[in-house]
């Protein structure tokens, strides 16, 4: 007698669950997000701890085969410092990065990042911009 008693509120029940869960999908994608900044954007270079990189190495990072070495006399990682460019590849970000090496006289090599703030296939277009190494922090910890 119980059982006769629900039976005929379970499935409005299910319909109400089943209507809400639809509701729910439809307003998720109407909603409108704002626009990407990943590949092509020209406003990465104001992103805190960003530093625009010279011409010079904005230039070498376009041209040079992985291993090539650059003596820098002015960086954002200090004066009068040598940059041994690894491998191009593309980060999450939809950019074109490379991961450097950077040594000077006094400091152990330390690992940097650099990406480029226009991803449109010609050489010389956009500019390097420094980024954070997140890998490296990770390798730190361990």
């Amino acid at each position: 007698m119980i059982q006769s008693r629900f039976t005929p509120r379970l499935p409005s029940v299910m319909r109400l669950v089943a209507v809400a869960g639809l509701a729910l999908t439809i307003a998720g994608c109407a909603t409108s997000y704002p626009a990407s900044t990943g590949a092509g954007s020209t406003n990465l270079a104001n992103l805190t701890g960003a530093a625009s990189l010279p011409a010079d190495v904005s230039s070498f990072l376009d041209s040079s085969a992985p291993g090539s070495v650059i003596a820098v006399p002015t960086s954002p990682w200090g004066s009068d410092v040598e940059v041994v460019a690894h491998e191009r590849y593309f980060a999450a970000s939809g950019r074109i990065c490379r991961e450097l090496t950077v040594s000077n006289a006094r400091d152990l090599p330390s690992k940097e990042l650099a990406c480029r703030t226009s991803n449109e296939g010609k050489a010389g277009e956009g500019t390097w911009v420094t980024q954070r190494l997140v890998t490296g922090l990770l390798e730190e910890a361990r």
